[in-house]
């Protein structure tokens, strides 16, 4: 019977979360590039390791097994470029998106700019082409008047003003009401003089200069000093799509290097005349950064304001009520326990002197926020105000409207009073703004002020994080997406630091606060680039302008629609995009193609704007200092983020993003064909080991073709050998079941139930070798191993052809082939009965030319083959020594130097270990080994006689997951980790005490990692110098040619380690230099004691080493320190200035130097 009876509809997927699962080793090779056939310049970078690079880790499991790819935006050029070109001496980027003007301003003084125009070409993408300034203007040029290009240029002359002047800031903005009549508003600077030049086209499409307003020269009566221009910051509608498009006027303001701040208002008065209005905030306070934005008015609007009239007169005494029954502590109970003295006192209202706590107490996380509070892109008003954001040097943060600003002002210039500018204020912060404090509200007191630095802002900008609204509002999706967008508020110093605040508005006290987000990302620049800019001060390669160029072009840049988002990017030392994932705000670094190493300019991207790529998509044009001459620059135009923003993709911090390939399989080793005859930089060629789940059918068990008589008659003589087998066995004196063991038939073991559906299938494992493409990750080739064989290790590696083995002469070997070597471990149908065996297999790799659809045709060739009857194979190493390369096994407890020639492998030396050899790591000619169950072992392999000889090894029985080596100079360490998911730091030392007279591995320091790996893969410890390239090896040449002594150094010669863990875990190990070591060492010592941990918890005890509860274990319990735990000193970074002041005194350093410090240790962990 039918009990129930459900329908289900067709579901269509909405959304779906990524996870990675657990994270094997991988491997670094060649991100994919198009870019020679789309690029209007040559790519330099052939061979395949001069190109950008990606690391590749397999992640998942089973069905929902893939790659895991750590890349960063810049990365994958390839798919994102459209067009790139070399160019020198530009200083900033405008873009005119109506009119499709690029202004490209130069660096040069009265040099004007370059315009580059966005046209569509052929192949209906659009393309960037200079303008010629020689036939754009409308003003006719007189060839035949020869001073005139020796005669002082006016701010009447359009041609002057783009070319013979210092041009500081472009606009486009609407000339009238609900008009398409488009102007360009420019701010030009010539000598000492300011002047604001609004310019238009005539009907020949021709630029043509319609008004001229010199700053100061309307002042009449009002004597101001201005100074000198230092920023300026120009308009945006920060949720633009939600309001309405009306524009009353073009306002933008301006800080000056006197402390003042102007706002200019510029209008078209009855159609006919311009009006620029200006006004000047007080002089009492100096104003280090201002900010413009249009944003919905309901934001920094109290409920009350926003009511107005409509309140009814019972309201008050309401509201009177509710807030009498919130604040009340006690209730009747309580008044009748303690008495109304008692209780009245307590109920009695206090005054608030905690503001940040009364104002966080209601922030709680929601849909609409995951960081808490509910300011989203959902529920804003239709109505927008426009309003200017200004920060004091003194940390002081305040929010006037515009609007209410210019209200009754019909002069030119007006010098707002205190009163006026009251009257305009809806939100101010008392202080703390640029200082790094963790809450910005106005009721949260005045913070401290740093004692040792003088830090303030010098730019600040607000914007939403999060998807871009289109105009479809009915949609109800798009309603959706809008609760995902967050308000944002980044600030960065005068010392290069970013100070990144998410917008919250709390339901009990109805105002606006900015609560901190931790980062952990160190922005300003490093010791290593000052001393480089020394340098070539010195040499006279670089002059030092920073002092001469008082105006400072925005490095905050707001985008919209970018690849369907908005956020920001920051164009600091190390450039970053601020984008959202589901509401979350999160941090990316940029990376720069072929860029220049840092220290030549102190920001590496000089220029940055969104442009309009198709219509419905935006992409983004960046400037950056590119290798070569110093001051050369290359301008880069991008499509767009879509190789971040995937279907199959996360944020998981740390500034890099990791996009998932989903496979369907279990990736088990990943290798990358470095070979330019298989490999090329628009197809680079991976191996991947795989294991693919299927389902063996056991239905062959269902009928053994007996009748059931005949099957009882089987059964039934069955049960006699087997009595007459114990009696047999109890008159003989042995065991029946240790005898006759080998004569159990399978048949007994269980009987089949055809009544419930037979023998099921049983989930078994295929191994295979795939050979992928990856410009689109599709598989080439593959080659599946046979029945009941597990592949263990694969390596790609270089084999001699040594002929003779017993001549060890250059006469004996031939030349090198490349083979892809598989080992496995071959386990029959018996299962654990018997012992299981390995095999060797050689593969060579070939690659036929492609097709002229881009096609790519590989393939996998069996070579050989090898039995190995001592146990599987586990590990794969290439051992390379006096121009010879063999291949390293390690199969059960034997470690074998295999030797190829004439077609086959040829044992040439052995080791036995003591239980399973784990993993074999190389460097030289001495090897690592890692025992499952027995530790480390230190060898060296002697060429002379072909011996390999144990130095030394760690007598702990500790059982082995993960082996490496981390290296500064010349100084090596062993790295292991344990089934207590603990790291253990030794080192050779025969002259150490410790050491037993060489024949121990001396421990040098243990640290409780907390998560389990399996690999630990080595790269380059890269410096602050060249981290933000994307090309690493071309701009590492580049910093030698600069620096011939680079590299000489022990810090630059450093080698690390990275993993990846089974819960989706990405971790570093580097190696530091004795002085920082000591300096972050004291510093985590009073971080542990001085701030709070998480529910109470010790951070020592956490990372103390856990004993192994196995016997033999002989470690004493002295725990050897010297491992920094990088996630809490990373908590110095988003610190008060104050509190990191403190510290810093604390340990007798300072915070710059601690910052700096804690910089070098996280670029050295970068590796993507």
């Amino acid at each position: 019977q039918i009990r129930a009876l459900s329908v289900f509809q067709h579901m269509k997927v909405l959304d779906s979360l990524t996870g990675l699962g657990p994270l094997g080793a991988g491997c670094n090779g060649t991100s994919p590039c198009n870019l020679a056939s789309t690029a209007k310049v040559t790519i330099p970078d052939t061979p395949l390791n001069s190109g950008s690079t990606m690391n590749v880790h397999p992640c998942g499991y089973g069905s929902s097994g893939g790659l895991a790819i750590l890349t960063s935006p810049g990365l994958n050029y390839g798919s994102t470029i459209i067009s790139e070109a070399d160019c020198r001496g530009i200083g900033s980027l405008y873009h005119c998106p109506n009119f499709g003007y690029i202004f490209l301003a130069k660096k040069e003084a009265n040099s004007g700019c370059i315009i580059l125009k966005l046209v569509r070409g052929s192949s209906k993408k659009k393309a960037l082409v200079e303008v010629d300034l020689g036939t754009f203007f409308s003003e006719p040029i007189d060839n035949d008047d020869i001073d005139m290009e020796n005669a002082v240029p006016t701010f009447f002359n359009v041609k002057d003003v783009l070319t013979r002047m210092n041009v500081l800031s472009v606009k486009e903005f609407p000339s009238k009401q609900n008009d398409t009549e488009l102007k360009i508003m420019i701010v030009v600077q010539y000598e000492s003089s300011y002047a604001i030049i609004i310019i238009g086209e005539d009907d020949e499409n021709k630029l043509s200069l319609d008004h001229t307003h010199i700053i100061g020269a309307f002042d009449d009566s009002v004597v101001v000093e201005r100074g000198s221009l230092g920023s300026i910051s120009l308009p945006e509608k920060l949720d633009g799509e939600n309001y309405s498009d009306e524009c009353r006027c073009l306002s933008f303001g301006c800080v000056w290097t006197s402390g003042l701040a102007s706002i200019f208002s510029i209008s078209l008065v009855e159609g006919i005349s311009w009006q620029i209005r200006e006004i000047i905030l007080q002089e009492s306070v100096h104003i280090s950064a201002i900010d413009m934005f249009s944003v919905a008015d309901n934001i920094f609007t109290s409920k009350k304001e926003v009511q107005g009239n409509r309140a009814n007169a019972d309201e008050p005494e309401t509201e009177q009520k509710e807030a009498e029954t919130t604040n009340s502590i006690f209730d009747q109970d309580d008044v009748e326990l303690y008495g109304e003295d008692f209780v009245g006192t307590k109920n009695d209202p206090q005054p608030n002197t905690y503001g940040e706590e009364v104002f966080l107490s209601n922030i709680t996380p929601s849909r609409y926020n995951t960081l808490g509070g509910y300011i989203s892109g959902a529920s804003l008003s239709d109505t927008n105000m426009s309003v200017t954001a200004i920060c004091h040097r003194s940390g002081q943060l305040q929010i006037l409207d515009v609007d209410k600003l210019f209200k009754n002002i019909s002069s030119l210039v007006h010098q707002l009073s205190e009163e006026e500018t009251k009257q305009a204020l809806v939100w101010a912060c008392v202080g703390g703004c640029g200082h790094g404090v963790a809450h910005l509200s106005p009721l949260s007191s005045a913070a401290a002020r740093p004692d040792i630095d003088d830090v303030f802002v010098t730019e600040m900008k607000v914007f939403f994080c999060g998807p871009t609204i289109t105009e479809q509002t009915n949609n109800p999706r798009q309603k959706d997406m809008s609760i995902l967008r967050s308000l944002c508020l980044i600030v960065l110093t005068n010392q290069g630091d970013l100070h990144f605040y998410t917008g919250s508005k709390s339901d009990r006290t109805d105002e606006v606060g900015f609560k901190r987000v931790a980062l952990g990302i160190v922005t300003r620049r490093s010791k290593e680039e000052q001393r480089h800019f020394s340098k070539l001060k010195r040499k006279g390669v670089v002059v030092d302008n920073d002092i001469a160029e008082v105006f400072q072009p925005r490095k905050l840049h707001r985008f919209f629609s970018l690849s369907g988002q908005d956020g920001l990017f920051a164009a600091t030392s190390r450039p970053l995009w601020f984008v959202s994932e589901r509401g979350a705000p999160s941090a990316l670094y940029h990376r720069l193609r072929h860029c220049a190493p840092a220290g030549g300019s102190p920001y590496p991207v000089s220029g940055f704007c969104s442009v309009d790529v198709n219509g419905s998509n935006f992409g983004f044009i960046t400037l950056h200092e590119r290798i070569g001459r110093v001051g050369s620059q290359r301008i880069t135009f991008f499509s767009g983020l879509s190789d971040i923003f995937t279907p199959h993709g996360l944020l998981p911090g740390g500034g890099q993003f990791i996009q998932k390939i989903p496979l369907g399989v279990t990736v088990h080793k990943i290798q990358f064909i470095n070979s330019s005859s298989i490999s090329s930089i628009a197809h680079p060629l991976y191996v991947l080991l795989v294991a693919r789940e299927i389902e063996s059918d056991q239905s062959n068990l269902n009928d053994d073709g007996l009748t059931p008589a005949q099957r009882e008659e089987a059964k039934r003589k069955k049960d006699q050998e087997k009595m007459q087998k114990q009696v047999e066995a109890d008159l003989g004196g042995f065991d029946v079941e240790q005898e006759w063991v080998e004569e159990i038939e399978r048949e007994e073991c269980f009987d089949i139930e055809k009544r419930y559906g037979g023998a099921p299938p049983i989930p078994t494992k295929t191994y295979e070798i795939w050979l992928v493409d990856a410009s689109d990750w599709t598989m080439v080739d593959t080659h599946p191993l046979n029945e009941n064989e597990h592949a263990m290790a694969m390596e790609i590696m270089t084999l001699s052809d040594i002929s003779d083995s017993s001549d060890n002469s250059q006469n004996g070997v031939s030349d090198s082939s490349l083979f892809l070597v598989v080992g496995t471990g071959i386990i029959d149908q018996d299962g654990e009965d018997v012992s299981s065996r390995g095999r060797i297999l050689l593969f060579e790799l070939n690659r036929s030319s492609t097709d002229a659809d881009d096609t790519v045709e590989a393939e996998v060739k069996y070579v050989y083959d090898k039995e190995i009857s001592i146990g599987p194979v586990t590990s794969l190493s290439n051992l390379t020594c006096e121009g010879k390369s063999r291949l390293v096994v390690g199969a059960g407890a034997e470690v074998t130097i295999e030797q190829w020639g004439n077609n086959k492998l040829l044992q040439v030396g052995f080791f036995h270990a003591n239980m399973h050899v784990q993993d074999i790591v190389l460097f030289k000619n001495f090897f690592l080994l890692s025992d499952a169950y027995d530790s480390l072992h230190f060898l060296v392999w002697r060429e002379s006689d072909k011996s390999l000889t144990l130095l030394a090894k760690d007598y702990e029985p500790t059982c082995v997951y993960a082996s490496g080596i981390i290296s500064r100079g010349g100084a090596v360490s062993f790295v292991t980790q344990d089934d207590r998911q603990n790291l253990s730091f030794h080192s050779y030392a025969p002259s150490d005490v410790a050491a037993r007279g060489g024949n121990k591995l001396v421990c040098r320091a243990d640290h409780h990692l907390g998560q389990q790996t399996v690999a630990f893969v080595s790269h380059f410890c890269r410096s602050s110098l060249i981290v933000n390239s994307a090309t690493l090896q071309s701009t590492l040449v580049a910093l030698k040619q600069q620096e011939p002594f680079f590299g000489k150094l022990d810090d630059d010669k450093r080698f690390g380690l990275h993993f990846g863990s089974t819960d989706g875990m990405i971790g570093c190990i580097i190696p530091v230099n004795e002085d920082m070591y000591w300096r972050l060492a004291a510093l985590q010592s009073v971080m542990s004691n001085a701030l709070e941990s998480d529910c109470s918890l010790s951070q020592r005890a956490w990372r103390l080493y856990r004993r192994t509860p196995r016997r033999g274990g002989c470690r004493s319990n002295v725990r050897r320190k010297g491992v920094i735990d990088g996630d809490l000193i990373v908590k110095y970074v988003d610190l008060a200035l104050t509190e990191q002041e403190d510290l810093a005194s604390a340990i007798g350093s300072t915070v710059d130097l601690v910052l700096d410090n804690i910089l070098e240790v996280f670029v050295s962990g970068v590796i993507a």
